[in-house]
């Protein structure tokens, strides 16, 4: 139950974050700066928490894939943030990262963890 509630507080930061920082092109306008700064914050705390998710499920025994998709939105949102923090790219991946990671939820959920091997 905490590792789902871990993930989805991931989600929701990674969403605040997105919402925070669009803007469509560049302006030099203080305010979309600031702006895109705090969001670029959102997204690494997401991604913070996303990672450590990711790392519980692995150490819970959960499916590998289930940890893949818990840790996508870190390695691709977070990733793209870092590297290219006032593009649009990020909310282009997170089409992609945010549904895997309801899926890895989904997948954690009904799997349960510490499987016998």
């Amino acid at each position: 139950m905490l590792w789902s509630i871990l993930v989805v507080s991931s989600i929701v930061l990674m969403v605040i974050g997105l919402l925070r920082s669009f803007f469509i092109g560049y302006t030099a306008i203080p305010e979309f700066v600031e702006d895109a700064r705090v969001g670029s914050l959102y997204l690494l705390a997401g991604s913070a928490a996303s990672l450590a998710a990711a790392l519980w499920s692995f150490l819970r025994g959960y499916p590998h894939w289930v940890t893949a998709c818990v840790a996508a939105p870190a390695v691709l949102i977070g990733g793209v943030a870092l590297v290219w923090p006032y593009s649009l790219l990020r909310h282009i991946v997170a089409v992609v990262a945010l549904p895997g990671a309801i899926a890895g939820i989904i997948g954690g959920m009904v799997d349960r963890g510490y499987r016998r091997t």
